[in-house]
C-alpha cells in the first residue's frame, strides 16, 4: 500500500502523488468515478486496473481522434494517451485494438519516415535517432533503413558538405576541415563517408594543400 500525498488539477487532468512522488495523471471525469483523497492508503496496481476499466471506451475514442489529426507509431500513441491522463493498461488495450483493426502499422510508419529523409542531406544515424524517438522497435527501424546504403549516404553527405563548407572556407584548411567534419557528424553521418567527402570537397579549393 502507498499513501496519497498530493492531488492537483492541471488543465483538466488530476496529477496524483504517492509518498511525495508524482505517480499518475488521470482525466478529471474519470477521477470523479474513482476518487482518491490526500492521506488515503491505496494499492497502486489495483487502482490503475480499476481506472483502466472505467477509461477503456473513452481511451479508444481518444486514440482514434489523435490518429485523425496525425500519424503515430503504436508506442508514440500509447505515450501520448498516458500523458493525456489515461492509465497505461487502457492505453495499451487501445493501441492493441488499433493494431488488430490495422489502423496502426509501425513498419509502414517507419518506412514512410525513412523514405521522406532519403532525399535530404541527413545522416543515417540521425534518421535512426528520429525513428527511435517515435518508440519504434529495432526490427522496424532496421527494415525502414534499408535504403540508407553507403552510396546513398556518401551522396547525402556530399550534398550537406557542399553547403556547409561555405561557412568554413575562409578558415585555415586544417581548422576548416575539422569544423566541417564535426558539423557533418552532428548531422548523423558516419566517419567513413565524412573523411571521403571532406577530402573531396576541400580539394576543390585553392587553399587545399
Amino acid at each position: 500500500m502507498a499513501t496519497v500525498s498530493g492531488i492537483r488539477e492541471v488543465r483538466g487532468v488530476m496529477e496524483i502523488s504517492l509518498d511525495g512522488v508524482v505517480w499518475l495523471r488521470v482525466r478529471k471525469k474519470h477521477f470523479a468515478k474513482r476518487p482518491l483523497t490526500e492521506g488515503a492508503a491505496v494499492d497502486p496496481e489495483a487502482y490503475v486496473d480499476s481506472l483502466a476499466a472505467v477509461q477503456a471506451a473513452d481511451c479508444y475514442e481518444a486514440a482514434l481522434t489523435m490518429l485523425d489529426r496525425a500519424a503515430f507509431s503504436g508506442g508514440d500513441l500509447q505515450a501520448k494517451l498516458t500523458r493525456a491522463g489515461y492509465a497505461a493498461p487502457a492505453a495499451e488495450a487501445a493501441v492493441a485494438r488499433l493494431r488488430e483493426n490495422r489502423l496502426i502499422d509501425d513498419r509502414r510508419f517507419a518506412e514512410r519516415i525513412a523514405q521522406s529523409q532519403q532525399s535530404k542531406p541527413v545522416g543515417a544515424y540521425a534518421v535512426r535517432r528520429k525513428l527511435r524517438a517515435k518508440h519504434l522497435s529495432e526490427d522496424d527501424i532496421d527494415a525502414a533503413m534499408e535504403g540508407f546504403d553507403d552510396e546513398q549516404q556518401r551522396a547525402a553527405c556530399k550534398s550537406a558538405a557542399e553547403k556547409l563548407w561555405r561557412k568554413y572556407a575562409e578558415l585555415p584548411v586544417r581548422e576548416g576541415k575539422a569544423k566541417l567534419s564535426q558539423a557533418l557528424a552532428r548531422r548523423g553521418f558516419g566517419w567513413d563517408a565524412i573523411r571521403s567527402v571532406v577530402e573531396e570537397i576541400v580539394s576543390d579549393f585553392d587553399e587545399y594543400e
